[in-house]
């Protein structure tokens, strides 16, 4: 990681410290994504399945997303080595995650 990226990553984005101020010069850098699954798509891959089996539905299907991302681009976030020993809550994460900026 070099250092622009690196300064990107400064601040646990739980607890608000500087990474390292734990006394370990280590930390996390943790993506989250969210997906919903889409129904429709779900219970047309199911009917497919129940018709003709479900080994030969996955070959035979058109192979369509049956989960979406809820967010456009994945949650990075930053966890320092004390945060990343508690008892955190993925939900909780993507709450406290900085939201993606827009390419300039």
């Amino acid at each position: 990681m070099k250092e622009a990226e690196l300064r990107q990553h400064v601040l646990c984005n739980i607890c608000g410290h500087r990474i390292g101020e734990s006394g370990l010069p280590l930390f996390w850098r943790v993506t989250v994504e969210r997906f919903g699954l889409d129904m429709a798509a779900c219970r047309r891959q199911q009917g497919l399945g129940l018709q003709l089996g479900a080994v030969l539905a996955a070959v035979m299907g058109p192979d369509e997303d049956l989960a979406k991302p809820m967010y456009e681009k994945p949650l990075v976030l930053t966890v320092c080595e004390n945060c990343c020993t508690e008892n955190t809550c993925i939900a909780h994460l993507a709450e406290v995650a900085p939201q993606p900026k827009e390419p300039a």
